[in-house]
C-alpha cells in the first residue's frame, strides 16, 4: 500500500468539480485520499471507498458499479486518467447518494459530505435486522464475477 501512496502523490490531480483547483493528499483514518483545497470533494482510487468504510462486508464500489447506466454521464472528467467523462452511479440504489465514477480507471469523485452520508447508511444496514433478502445480497455481493 506505501508504493500506491507514493505513485500517487507522484502526480499533481485537480478538481473536476473546482477546474484548476489542486487536490491535496490527505489521510483519512489509515487512508490516503487527494481532496479538493476549495469544495472538499474527495478523489478515491480503486479500493479506497472499501478501506474507508470498513468493516463493511462485501464490496461496496463493486455493488455501486451494477447501478452505471449508459446515459448518465457526469459533467466531470477523470481527474487521475483525464478520462473524458465520469459515470454517475448510486451507491446503493434506494440511498440517494450519486457518486462519479470512471471506468477506466475505476476511481470516484465523492462531492462534500457524501463519504459521511455513505458511513452513515452503511451504519444503518449494519444495524438492521437481517432479512433472507439481506442475507442474501450480502452473500452475493462477496462472489467474485
Amino acid at each position: 500500500m506505501h508504493d500506491d501512496n507514493s505513485q500517487k502523490s507522484a502526480k499533481t490531480l485537480f478538481c473536476p468539480k473546482c477546474k484548476g483547483s489542486k487536490l491535496i493528499l490527505q489521510k483519512i483514518g489509515e487512508t490516503s485520499v487527494h481532496e479538493c483545497e476549495k469544495c472538499s470533494g474527495i478523489w478515491l482510487n480503486k479500493g479506497e471507498l472499501n478501506a474507508l468504510v470498513h468493516p463493511a462486508e462485501g464490496d461496496l464500489e463493486y455493488c455501486s458499479r451494477e447501478y452505471i447506466a449508459e446515459d448518465r454521464i457526469s459533467e466531470y472528467q477523470c481527474p487521475a486518467c483525464a478520462n473524458p467523462k465520469l459515470k454517475k452511479v448510486n451507491f446503493i440504489a434506494y440511498s440517494g447518494i450519486v457518486m462519479d465514477y470512471c471506468e477506466k480507471c475505476q476511481g470516484l469523485w465523492l462531492d462534500r459530505g457524501e463519504l459521511d452520508a455513505i458511513i452513515a447508511e452503511v451504519d444503518k444496514l449494519e444495524h438492521m435486522p437481517e432479512s433472507w433478502d439481506h442475507k442474501i445480497m450480502v452473500f452475493l455481493s462477496k462472489l467474485p464475477f
